[in-house]
């Protein structure tokens, strides 16, 4: 059976979508495959949430990614240099063992999305699956250049794609029909994002995406008088057990998600008996069901408001309704996204990649 590394950038700050890259690994090993998270910088190991997951570590590769001169968009591009540097510099002197590893003709190399059109040029020859858990983001660092056809979706070397949502894989499907994908569901651990009985006037959401939006959604609210007595919380800087305490205590969860594979945030709150309001952002959509929660039109701010204003004032008049529907919420991620489900379509999805690849 082959190694599949999972390429991951040398990043600490807190991110959904590589505590998923460790947890695959994790379930791929428990399930007798042999799987590594593969790190540029001997020592680094992502440390925000507990984990044992096994990493190999191999800088030509990364080395051979930015020698691609990836066209993508300058801010971002410093951004990540940024992110990694101090990353780098939390991981020194952090007692983590791994070997540095060469790629063998055998592995499997298994990317992010996010290393642009030219990814499958690197260590030709060598089989290679993207986990694309941003399918909106497929297309950043492409041009808009008739004749540059460059894409590893098209590339020789690509066995297969692996999504995260049904909205994803139709996304995928639409843009490169011949592709082999699959999809693995995200599982939610209910030791940690569960209900608490008691819950605070407290509404909490997450700040890094479409500030202007929640600028507007909270000022709004604010200067007609609706969110008196409440407060509100950022969820920024957390460790997930910190995320996973903040959501437990907060009534209201507001997503401003935007063009999102899945958007994990929203579901983890539902998990917590949150009443989650706001944008699906488009991978979202199958768990903002209106039974148990309140979509909002992306980028409809009137809406937003307007939905949020009704919501609140009839929360302060009878709760009950409320707690009601929460529950129904919790049980529903908890159950159509449990670590079991999550654990069979991993097992699934790479029983078939194999199959491709032999």
């Amino acid at each position: 059976m082959p190694r599949l590394l999972f390429v991951c950038p040398d990043i600490q700050q807190p991110s959904g979508g590589i505590k998923q890259i460790y947890r695959q690994v994790d379930v791929l090993n428990k399930n007798n495959f042999e799987a590594y998270i593969l790190h540029e910088n001997s020592g680094f190991k992502c440390n925000w949430f507990a984990n044992t997951t096994p990493v190999v570590y191999n800088s030509s590769l990364f080395k051979a990614l930015a020698n691609l001169k990836l066209k993508a968009d300058l801010s971002s591009k410093q951004k990540l240099k940024s992110l990694v540097k101090q990353s780098i510099k939390k991981a020194k002197n952090s007692g983590v063992k791994g070997e540095v590893i060469e790629i063998l003709e055998s592995d499997i190399l298994v990317f992010p999305e996010v290393y642009g059109p030219k990814l499958a040029e690197v260590k030709p020859g060598i089989k290679k699956v993207i986990y694309n858990q941003g399918a909106y983001q497929t297309f950043f660092g492409y041009d808009l250049d008739l004749k540059d056809t460059h894409t590893p979706y098209h590339h020789k070397d690509l066995i297969s794609v692996i999504v995260n949502s049904e909205d994803a894989k139709q996304y995928m499907n639409l843009a490169f029909p011949k592709l082999n994908i699959y999809r693995v569901k995200y599982g939610f651990d209910s030791n940690k994002f569960s209900i608490k009985t008691t819950k605070k006037k407290q509404i909490s959401f997450m700040p890094r995406r479409l500030r202007s939006d929640i600028v507007q959604v909270i000022n709004i609210l604010k200067f007609k008088g609706v969110l008196d007595g409440w407060n509100i919380k950022l969820i920024e800087n957390m460790s997930e057990q910190q995320v996973a305490d903040c959501m437990k205590e907060s009534t209201i969860f507001l997503s401003f998600n935007i063009n999102e594979g899945f958007g994990m945030p929203p579901a983890e709150a539902m998990a917590c008996g949150c009443i989650v309001a706001g944008y699906p952002g488009q991978g979202g959509t199958e768990i903002f069901n209106t039974d148990f929660s309140f979509p909002v039109k992306d980028r409809d701010i009137k809406a937003y408001v307007k939905t949020l204003d009704n919501l609140i004032k009839a929360y302060e008049e009878n709760p009950e309704p409320f707690n009601i529907m929460t529950k129904k919420a919790s049980e529903f991620i908890l159950s159509e996204y449990s670590m079991e489900e999550e654990e069979r379509t991993i097992i699934e999805a790479w029983s078939n990649v194999l199959k491709l690849k032999a």
